[in-house]
């Protein structure tokens, strides 16, 4: 009886996390159950569901073959998970299209690479264009890496926006490709699950999937412009940087937290949204994510801020004034704060009396407002990164909104 009660539990938990990250602007390309809102294109290898998981099956001697979705996808964000037999190599095609568009036509656009590699690393996660010239990731940037876990799940993550394809696997960036001539001829298609064709006498070999979600990014907007403050305002020391980031390096002098008008605030006003943004704090750095924020002169009482602070080393659980906390409000239910001078992940996302926060893809906070002490706070207003004074020299980049 305990097992039994401890399943539902965890069960209820992932459901939980599931549905969340759809709320933040994620859905689910595939139920669990059912191949519903794939069809099969080239090859004869077969696909089926197996334990809330596509299973891909080589047949002797067929073509690469392609479980596609129905949908179709320009810029997004898409996170699945992966296990695939050593022998086999596969991939997941992104804006990828047919032959004349026609079902039986041949596959072709971009696509993440899948396979196992070997003591010398693995090339999985790079781009490659399949029955579209080859190699997408330059020769001198596909070096081997150690981020492949062979006969186990990896977790991928793919962001494409306009002619950029960023690839991470199992939390580390592999490949960050600007390819202009494939964004013009594929700038948008199906996703596709690859299972590679194999020679006679070889195999049967498997590769599965799971977890696949997508978050479409059209109709967001970059917040910042990775050149100049264009639609914020401060009197605080913002530099854009060369690679487009945004530095918040307080002067001399200026020090605490206190100092309102040293925040960055949008110009515009939010109430429901989704927030993406990505930054990276030094060792012991603090800063934070404000927002609904009514009186910038008074933000701590007239607003709402998501914690951003090096909580790396912190044992134990979560309080709200630790990263990814609701300050006054609620403690993230996990750590997931990366070590200083790495890239965190954040997504904020509200609608109504909901909030709901996603670090580095783990669902960290999903709370009512009404139930909360910070039932009676604004809910709509300005947005505002803060500025916490010496020696917090913290860097954001990649800030988009979608109303």
């Amino acid at each position: 009886m305990k097992n039994r009660i401890a399943f539902l539990v965890m069960a209820s938990l992932l459901l939980s996390a599931s549905v969340m990250a759809q709320d933040a602007g994620f859905q689910s390309l595939f139920d669990g159950q059912t191949l519903a809102g794939w069809a099969q294109r080239n090859g004869t290898a077969t696909y089926r569901v197996d334990d809330a998981c596509i299973v891909g099956k080589t047949n002797d001697r067929s073509p690469n073959s392609f479980l596609c979705t129905e949908q179709i996808f320009g810029d997004f964000e898409l996170l699945f998970e992966v296990k695939v037999d050593s022998p086999l190599n596969s991939g997941v095609q992104i804006r990828s299209q047919s032959k004349d568009g026609k079902p039986e036509g041949r596959v072709n656009g971009p696509q993440v690479e899948i396979e196992a590699g070997n003591e010398n690393g693995s090339t999985s996660g790079y781009l490659y264009g399949e029955a579209a010239g080859g190699w997408m990731t330059p020769d001198a940037e596909r070096t081997p890496h150690p981020h492949f876990i062979r006969e186990d799940w990896n977790s991928y993550r793919v962001l494409a926006i306009g002619n950029r394809i960023r690839t991470w696997l199992n939390g580390s960036l592999v490949s960050d490709l600007v390819d202009e001539e494939k964004f013009q001829s594929h700038p948008e298609g199906f996703i596709g699950l690859q299972v590679h064709g194999i020679g006679a006498g070889q195999g049967p070999f498997e590769v599965r999937w799971r977890n696949i979600r997508v978050r479409d990014l059209t109709g967001f907007t970059s917040l910042f412009n990775g050149k100049d403050l264009t639609g914020w305002k401060t009197n605080g020391n913002w530099l854009p940087q060369e690679d487009g980031s945004l530095l918040i390096q307080p002067r001399v002098g200026e020090n605490g937290w206190q100092r309102y008008d040293a925040y960055l605030w949008s110009e515009k006003q939010y109430g429901d949204f989704v927030l993406d943004l990505e930054y990276a704090y030094p060792a012991g750095g603090n800063s934070g994510v404000f927002f609904r924020v009514s009186d910038c002169a008074n933000p701590v009482e007239q607003g709402s801020e998501i914690q951003i602070l090096d909580s790396s080393g912190k044992q134990g659980a979560m309080g709200h004034h630790d990263h990814g906390g609701m300050i006054r409000t609620q403690g993230a239910s996990k750590n997931m704060s990366r070590p200083p001078h790495e890239w965190n992940h954040m997504i904020l996302a509200c609608q109504g009396n909901h909030v709901q926060v996603i670090l580095n893809g783990e669902p960290i906070i999903n709370l009512k407002l009404d139930q909360t002490a910070a039932k009676d706070r604004p809910r709509h207003g300005f947005i505002g990164l803060q500025d916490h004074g010496q020696p917090n020299d913290i860097r954001f980049r990649n800030i988009r909104i979608k109303q």
